[in-house]
């Protein structure tokens, strides 16, 4: 009997996660030197990884025969420490995906809904699918792009279980003041879960809102961030979010056993420490905006105001063909379909944006003859 006949009929109509194309990969099919190609499409940071967390997760290797602290203990008590909050309000995820799947299992099933932005991470919309539940998509039009949050509020009904709202939004970019946050998140029912995904929130952190004094009085609200993103760990996975004690209980119980490895768990105790790192991380992505932003203004592009650690540009004629053709000169960018005429291009560094900005404008020279067309 075939798959699709013993599976939930539910899965069916869930789509499968696109992943950016890995440097080997494109390497091989375009006969390039891997050495030569810049990966821009998936908003990693281009300095590396986090030198502490690189010397802690060395160091945990020696003990890779031991399974790792399922509690996750120490992560958890630095991470309490370092935000100024209590243990018993975190939960360490393999990375923020899965504190969303996580969050989804806990509080949605069939009848549920879940709030989001048209233009939010893909994940919000997939893990709420997963669970039977419905996911109510509000417009974030063009040119900018941004969470309309009063229509997300007129959206909320007494089967909305969570609401999905990212700051700076990832896949746009675009960014929302510290008290339209707040007042959004006071405003909404006691039932109703605020998932504030935090994922780039450090490239902002002076400006972002801080919503902790609020779990602190008892709103229901969930804040998730990773260390994949200014840390420089994606690779290893980890992430966690902090909430109400009552809230992170009911999380903890569909956690898996051992879900974030111990050479995970060590480095991202050590990238904690980091801070000097981060700061790095910061200044090199401020001059890459700004590089990248002058760039795409010589060219005649329009672009979505960003302070994350990526940008999606307009105007992009055939946006498919774009992507193609800047993978076959060694760039890996985000072709961002559901946007229109838009690529996503994650900052990198200095030499890295200026490649780009060469390919992006040997491809707009062809377009501009019918060439690639």
């Amino acid at each position: 009997m075939q798959a699709e006949k013993i599976a939930q009929p539910h899965l069916l109509k869930q789509p499968i996660y696109v992943t950016g194309k890995p440097i080997a990969y494109t390497a091989r099919e375009y006969g390039l030197d891997p050495s030569q190609i810049d990966k821009l499409a998936s908003n990693e940071n281009p300095l590396g990884p986090s030198p502490k967390g690189v010397a802690a997760a060395i160091k945990a290797l020696s003990e890779a025969n031991l399974y790792p602290d399922g509690g996750c203990y120490d992560l958890t008590h630095k991470i309490a420490n370092f935000r100024h909050v209590k243990p018993e309000q975190i939960v360490i995820g393999n990375g923020s995906n899965e504190l969303l799947d996580m969050i989804a299992q806990t509080f949605l099933g069939e009848g549920d809904e879940a709030v989001m932005g048209e233009h939010g991470f893909a994940v919000y919309k997939l893990a709420t699918r997963l669970q039977n539940a419905k996911a109510v998509s509000v417009p974030m039009p063009a040119p900018d792009y941004n969470y309309n949050l009063k229509a997300m509020r007129d959206a909320v009904t007494s089967r909305t279980k969570l609401v999905f709202l990212a700051n700076p939004n990832n896949p746009t970019g675009t960014e929302l003041s510290a008290q339209a946050i707040i007042d959004f998140a006071k405003s909404l029912p006691e039932s109703t879960i605020l998932v504030m995904d935090e994922a780039y929130t450090e490239f902002i952190e002076k400006d972002a809102p801080n919503l902790l004094p609020l779990i602190e009085a008892g709103f229901p609200i969930i804040c998730c961030r990773t260390f994949s993103k200014i840390y420089g760990l994606a690779a290893l996975r980890v992430g966690y979010c902090i909430t109400r004690p009552d809230i992170a209980s009911m999380i903890q119980r569909v956690r898996e056993p051992f879900n974030v490895n111990s050479i995970a768990q060590a480095a991202a105790i050590a990238a904690l420490d980091d801070q000097e790192y981060v700061e790095k991380v910061r200044e090199n992505n401020t001059r890459g905006l700004a590089q990248l932003k002058a760039g795409f203004d010589r060219l005649g592009l329009s672009y979505v105001p960003t302070r994350s650690n990526f940008i999606s540009v307009r105007g992009i004629k055939e946006p498919m063909k774009a992507f193609d053709f800047l993978q076959r000169l060694g760039t890996i960018v985000r072709p961002q379909p559901a946007m229109g005429d838009v690529l996503r291009i994650t900052v990198g560094t200095q030499e890295q944006n200026e490649r780009f900005l060469k390919n992006l404008a040997k491809y707009l020279e062809g377009t501009s003859k019918n060439s690639f067309l």
